[in-house]
C-alpha cells in the first residue's frame, strides 16, 4: 500500500515552517496536557506525521526511544537536518505513511499525531487500525487538531479555508473520535510571533492565496488559539473502524469496559 501524502507547504519552506512551530503554543500548553494525561518519559514513542521533527526531538529528551514517521521525503530531509543540529541518539526515522507502518505489533507505548493524517473522517480508518496494531496494551494515542470555533487564529484559518473548516467541523470531528473511543480535551493557547516579519512569513506559507488580506486584519503579534486534544487508551476500548463488519463490531463491543462511555466528555487542559 502506497503512503497517503497530504502535501504541506512547509516541506518547501523550512524557515517559515520552523517559525510556525516556534510561534504555535510557545508555552507548550499542549505538551502539558499530554503529560498530565499520560507522560511519555521512559516510553517508546511514535510521532506520526513528524514533519520537520520539531516535536520529535522534544519527546526524545525524556523518551526511551522515538520513531519519527513521515512519508514526505522533503520533510524526512528536514528531520535529518534537525538531528544533525540537535543530535538525539534515541530517534529513528521511518519514511512511511500511517496506513502501513513498518513496525511490529505491540511495539510502542505512546503515539502522537499533530495536524497530520487523522482528520476526523473515514479516510483515516486505516491509520487507526495500524495504531491499534502497533500500540501495546495500556498504551496511549493522542491526536492534536485545530478547534476552528475557538480563538482569533481559528477565525483566520476559517476565512482562509472555509471548505475545510466548515460550520460543523468541531461537532463532526468530536463525534467521529467519540465513536472510536477517544476523549476530547480542550486546550486554550496562543500563536505568538516575535515580530511582524515572522507573522507574515507564516501567513504567506499557510495561506498563500490570501495571506496579505488576512495579515492586514491582524494588528497584534499574539492571537488566541483553540486546540483539541483527542486521547485514546488501548486498554479502554478496542478500536474497530466503523467500516468493519457488524459481526466484528459486535465482538469488539463485548470487550469494551462500560466506563468508556463516561470518558467521552470534553475536558479542559489549560
Amino acid at each position: 500500500m502506497s503512503a497517503v501524502l497530504y502535501p504541506y507547504p512547509g516541506a518547501e519552506n523550512a524557515p517559515a515552517y520552523e517559525q510556525l512551530n516556534r510561534c504555535t503554543d510557545p508555552e507548550q500548553k499542549v505538551e502539558a496536557c499530554l503529560r498530565a494525561i499520560a507522560p511519555w518519559g521512559g516510553r517508546t514513542v511514535l510521532d506520526i506525521g513528524a514533519g520537520s521533527g520539531f516535536h520529535t526531538v522534544r519527546f526524545a529528551a525524556t523518551a526511551q526511544r522515538v520513531w519519527a514517521l513521515e512519508p514526505d521525503q522533503r520533510l524526512v530531509q528536514q528531520v535529518e537536518q534537525r538531528l544533525a543540529r540537535q543530535p538525539a541518539g534515541n530517534v529513528a526515522i521511518l519514511q512511511a505513511g500511517a496506513e502501513a507502518m513498518p513496525l511490529t505489533d505491540a511495539s510502542v507505548d505512546w503515539v502522537h499525531a499533530r495536524f497530520a493524517y487523522f482528520f476526523g473522517t473515514d479516510a483515516c480508518l486505516p491509520g487507526l487500525t495500524e495504531v491499534h496494531r502497533v500500540l501495546r496494551p495500556g498504551g496511549n494515542f493522542f491526536v492534536i487538531d485545530v478547534n476552528p470555533g475557538v480563538g482569533e487564529y481559528a477565525r483566520i484559518v476559517c476565512r482562509a479555508y472555509p471548505d475545510i473548516f466548515y460550520a460543523n467541523y468541531q461537532r463532526d470531528h468530536e463525534a467521529f473520535f467519540a465513536r472510536h473511543g477517544f476523549r476530547c480535551h480542550a486546550v486554550s493557547t496562543v500563536f505568538r510571533a516575535p515580530d511582524r516579519a515572522a507573522l507574515e512569513a507564516v501567513f504567506r506559507m499557510d495561506f498563500p492565496h490570501c495571506w496579505r488580506e488576512l495579515a492586514d486584519t491582524v494588528t497584534t503579534l499574539e492571537l488566541t488559539y483553540g486546540i483539541s486534544v483527542y486521547h485514546w487508551r488501548k486498554d479502554c476500548r478496542v478500536m474497530v473502524p466503523a467500516s468493519s463488519s457488524t459481526a466484528v463490531r459486535a465482538a469488539a463491543r463485548a470487550h469494551w469496559p462500560r466506563r468508556c462511555s463516561a470518558r467521552r466528555n470534553s475536558h479542559c487542559c489549560t
